[in-house]
């Protein structure tokens, strides 16, 4: 499509059997800085989400840096820092570099400053809503690295078109616009004290010199939390599977009923960091992912009598090992956070023996008669 005199691209993923002939909703994934739309595919495999929800994902392509000052300038950053800046995808984000020695400023650019990429997303979503008949509605937008700076400054202007909004190892720039529209919209972040980029604390010393690229992440989080008046932190230590690393999360709640803050606050992880249960994370960036959009959909778009989602049909729950359902006989079929079918049996006497299944957060599906019901299932 054309935007703003330029010619953008993006990437549509529909999901594996489709439900109910409709999608739900559409998620919106903005790859990093230097990289391109294939990652969510290539790298982090987002699909299984899409599959799970029954979502579009739409992964859009950044331009290349279109000021050739800041192509001159970058010199200066690759030469003072070990980082070796690449301007071949970039997104029009607010995002700030400053560098400054001994208070001496070295360098103050911000990265594609006349690229309107809040417009191409806005046209983006229009452009998928009409060509697959949908309502305005289920929209989430995840962001990577400089995708989660995108997604916050999305947010910020248009964030009444979003249903939530996910962002990993990104942050607010140092020239974000929106602050004062005071939006409130659900959020879901994920970032490493450790990591080396996109500093938790928006900068960090570099001898000899200083390296600014973003509001710190405690103003990131208080600034959303004031903004949907969410409420008081309530922090929990994550291990929901055994860790065989020394990489820790507490996960901080901010609750509220309809735009609660979650922000999980990673120690150890380096900037590229995917958190995956099967290489002995404590936790899954999946899972996780997948039950924050969950939580935060409305109705299915196009939904029939014979399917009947999250209402409870067996306890109890977590379960350790047999669960009751309320009805007597069906077939039930046990799904993990990525949509991957675990195991389909048939059950007799309203029971069900699930020794057989690890710890952790799966999908339950049951069928009896001419309904099929879907809830979430916490095995201990």
């Amino acid at each position: 499509m054309h935007v703003g005199g330029f010619e953008r691209e993006y990437l549509i993923y529909t999901p594996n059997h489709l439900q109910r002939g409709e999608v739900d909703g559409i998620m919106i994934c903005l790859h990093g800085f230097g990289r391109t739309n294939d990652d969510f595919f290539d790298t982090y495999d987002i699909s299984g989400i899409a599959n799970s929800l029954n979502m579009i994902i739409a992964a859009p392509q950044a331009l290349e840096e279109k000021d050739i000052q800041v192509f001159l300038q970058s010199e200066i950053i690759n030469s003072l820092t070990d980082n070796n800046i690449s301007l071949n995808s970039v997104w029009g984000c607010g995002l700030n570099v400053r560098i400054t020695s001994f208070g001496l400023n070295l360098l103050n650019v911000e990265l594609n400053k006349d690229i309107d990429d809040v417009e191409f997303l806005d046209r983006m979503i229009d452009e998928i809503l009409s060509d697959y008949s949908l309502p305005d509605k289920n929209i989430f937008m995840l962001g990577t690295s400089m995708g989660g700076f995108m997604t916050y400054q999305y947010a910020l202007r248009k964030g009444e078109r979003l249903s939530g909004i996910i962002s990993i190892a990104g942050s607010m720039g140092l020239a974000v616009e929106g602050m004062d529209h005071t939006i409130q919209i659900p959020v879901c972040d994920f970032h490493s004290m450790t990591d080396e980029v996109v500093f938790y604390n928006g900068s960090q010393v570099q001898f000899p010199v200083l390296i600014s690229l973003a509001i710190p992440k405690t103003d990131v989080i208080n600034y959303w939390v004031s903004t949907n008046a969410a409420g008081e932190p309530v922090t929990e230590q994550v291990q929901y599977y055994p860790s065989t690393n020394e990489i820790t999360v507490e996960k901080i709640t901010y609750p509220d009923k309809d735009n609660e803050v979650i922000h999980y606050r990673i120690d150890g992880a380096p900037h590229n960091y995917f958190f995956r249960k099967d290489t002995g994370d404590c936790m899954d960036h999946i899972e996780e992912i997948t039950r924050f959009i969950r939580s935060h959909m409305s109705e299915p778009v196009v939904q029939t009598q014979d399917i009947i989602l999250d209402k409870l049909v067996f306890y109890p729950n977590p379960v350790q090992d047999m669960i009751y359902l309320d009805t007597e006989s069906g077939i039930v079929s046990i799904f993990d956070m990525a949509g991957q079918k675990i195991r389909t049996q048939s059950f007799t006497d309203g029971q069900l023996n699930l020794s057989f299944l690890k710890s952790g957060i799966y999908m339950i599906e049951m069928k009896s008669g001419n309904s099929i019901q879907v809830n979430k299932l916490i095995k201990q």
